[in-house]
C-alpha cells in the first residue's frame, strides 16, 4: 500500500494535469471551471494531436460530405425549376392531337392541339393561381420555307417577358405586324418594315427579338393572338385535322403560388376531359385527346449534370458517414482512454468522480467536434463555391417546342438544350443542421465511453502498471 501511495504522490507531483485538476475541483466559480477544463482539453489535444487528428478530419469530412450533399440535392431541383422561371410560369398545359396528313399551310403540331378558350376563366378561378397566360402555336409550311408561328398577348405575362427581348423596332401595332427571331431574320436577310409572307398572309417586320436559347416554346414569327387565331380558323388542313374555334389556343402558362403547384396542377387534371379508351397515340406515344401539364418535377429527368443525386441516395450516404464517424472516433477514443488510465487511475484515487473525468473527456471530445466542424465548414464554402462555377443543362422535350424531324438534321432543333450556371449556394441552415449531427456524434461517443470510466479502480490500475 506504502507503494501505491507513493506512486499516488510521485505521479501528482509530477503530472501538470492532475495538479491543474486538483485547483480545479477547489475552484467554484463556474465561469472560471469552464476556463480552466477547456484548458485542460486543449493541453491533451495538443500532447496528442497525433492520435486526435484522425477524429478531426474524420469529422471536417463527414461536415463537408453532408453540407456539399444536401447543396446538390437542393441545387438539382431548383435547376428542373429554371426552364420556368424564364417564362415567369410554374405550369404548362397542353393537348396532344392528331397529326396533319398533309404538311401545307397552317397546322397544329401533334403535341399542341387546340384548347377550348372558355376554359381559362376556369383555371383563373382555381385556389393557388396567380396568373394566366396563352397563347397559339403553329407549323406553317410556305413554299420558301418552313416557320414556327407563336400569338401572344401582348398585355398578359407571357407576352411582356417575349416583348422585353425587343432589340430592334417596336412591338405589333396591328394584326398585320410582326415580330422576327434574330437568328431566322438573319438567314433569310429580312429587316425593319420589309415584308414577310406566312401561310399566304403579308406581315411587316415592325421590329427584331433575340430569344434563341432563353425561351421554352421557341418560335421563328411572334404575332398579335387574334392574327394567329384567324389563320388557324382559316386554315383548311389544320380544320382537317383538328377543329378549330376562333378563341381557342392551344398551349397555357399557370402561374401558380410556389407552395400550390402540386395542388393547381392536381385541380387542373381534374378540369380537363379524359379522352376515350379507344383514342389513338401520337408519334411520341402520347394519348390523343389526353391533356399534357407540366411542373418543374417533369424536368427532373431532363436535368444533364454531373452532381444529380436522389434523396434517397443523399440520406443513405449520409446516415453510413455518420454512423461511421461515430464508430471511428469512439475507437479512437477508447484507445486514448486506455493509455491514459494510469492518469484517470490516480486521479479516482485522490478524489475525482467518474463524472469529473467525464467531463474531461467530453470537453476533449467536443473541441475536437469543433474543430472539426470549422474546417468541414470552410472546405464545403470552397467546394461549393467551385460548384457554382460550373453550368448544367436542361433538355426541352419535343412536345412542349416541337420541331418537324423530317426538316432538320439539326438534334438542337428537335431535342433543344439550355443551359444555366448551376444553382448551387451555401445554406446557413444547412450547416446548423450539420452542427447538430456533429454534437450528437460528439454525444454518442462519450455515452459510449462513460461505462469504460465508470468501471476504472485506482488500485486496480496502478497494481498492474
Amino acid at each position: 500500500m506504502r507503494g501505491v501511495n507513493e506512486e499516488i504522490s510521485n505521479h501528482i507531483n509530477g503530472t501538470a494535469t492532475c495538479r491543474s485538476w486538483i485547483d480545479f475541483r477547489t475552484t467554484q466559480t463556474i465561469g472560471v471551471q469552464i476556463r480552466m477544463i477547456t484548458g485542460f482539453a486543449l493541453k491533451e489535444i495538443s500532447k496528442r494531436k497525433k492520435k486526435y487528428l484522425l477524429n478531426i478530419m474524420v469529422i471536417g469530412l463527414v461536415v463537408v460530405l453532408l453540407i456539399t450533399l444536401n447543396s446538390l440535392g437542393i441545387a438539382y431541383k431548383e435547376a428542373s425549376k429554371l426552364p420556368f422561371e424564364n417564362i415567369h410560369s410554374s405550369i404548362i398545359v397542353q393537348r396532344n392531337g392528331n397529326v396533319p396528313e398533309n404538311t401545307s399551310g397552317a397546322v397544329t403540331p401533334c403535341s399542341l392541339a387546340p384548347i377550348k378558350g372558355e376554359i381559362i376563366p376556369q383555371i383563373n378561378k382555381i385556389d393557388g393561381v396567380k396568373g394566366v397566360s396563352y397563347g397559339l402555336f403553329l407549323w406553317v409550311f410556305d413554299k420558301d420555307s418552313f416557320k414556327r408561328f407563336l400569338g401572344v398577348d401582348w398585355n398578359d405575362d407571357r407576352g411582356k417577358r417575349i416583348g422585353s427581348e425587343l432589340i430592334e423596332g417596336s412591338l405589333p401595332q396591328s394584326d398585320t405586324d410582326a415580330l422576327v427571331e434574330k437568328a431566322y431574320a438573319l438567314q433569310h436577310g429580312l429587316k425593319l418594315n420589309q415584308t414577310i409572307k406566312v401561310s399566304g398572309t403579308d406581315f411587316a417586320v415592325s421590329g427584331i427579338i433575340e430569344t434563341s436559347g432563353k425561351d421554352v416554346v421557341s418560335s421563328d414569327v411572334y404575332v398579335n393572338l387574334n392574327s394567329a387565331q384567324n389563320m388557324a380558323y382559316n386554315s383548311k388542313n389544320l380544320q382537317d385535322t383538328e377543329k378549330f374555334n376562333k378563341n381557342d389556343v392551344n398551349i397555357i402558362f399557370v402561374d401558380a403560388d410556389q407552395t400550390k403547384v402540386k395542388d393547381v396542377a392536381a385541380k387542373l387534371k381534374g378540369l380537363f376531359s379524359t379522352p376515350s379508351s379507344t383514342a389513338g397515340k401520337t408519334p411520341t406515344g402520347q394519348t390523343t385527346g389526353a391533356y399534357s401539364i407540366y411542373t418543374p418535377e417533369s424536368f427532373e429527368s431532363q436535368v444533364s449534370s454531373l452532381f444529380l443525386i436522389s434523396d434517397r441516395l443523399i440520406f443513405t450516404v449520409s446516415l453510413f458517414a455518420l454512423i461511421g464517424a461515430v464508430l471511428i472516433v469512439i475507437k479512437s477514443m477508447s484507445h486514448t482512454l486506455l493509455e491514459r488510465r494510469k492518469e484517470f487511475g490516480i486521479m479516482k484515487a485522490v478524489g475525482f468522480r467518474s463524472w469529473d473525468i467525464q467531463k474531461e473527456v467530453a470537453a476533449e471530445t467536443l473541441l475536437q467536434a469543433i474543430i472539426g466542424y470549422c474546417i468541414g465548414v470552410a472546405l464545403s464554402f470552397i467546394a461549393i463555391f467551385a460548384l457554382a462555377k460550373t453550368t448544367v443543362s436542361v433538355a426541352i422535350p419535343w412536345e412542349m417546342s416541337p420541331y418537324p424531324h423530317f426538316l432538320t438534321s439539326n438534334p438542337n432543333l428537335i431535342a433543344p438544350v439550355q443551359t444555366y450556371p448551376f444553382p448551387i449556394r451555401f445554406e446557413a441552415v444547412y450547416s446548423a443542421e450539420v452542427l447538430l449531427a456533429v454534437f450528437a456524434i460528439s454525444l454518442l461517443t462519450v455515452l459510449a465511453l462513460s461505462r469504460y470510466i465508470n468501471g476504472l479502480n485506482a488500485m486496480d490500475v496502478l497494481r498492474y502498471e
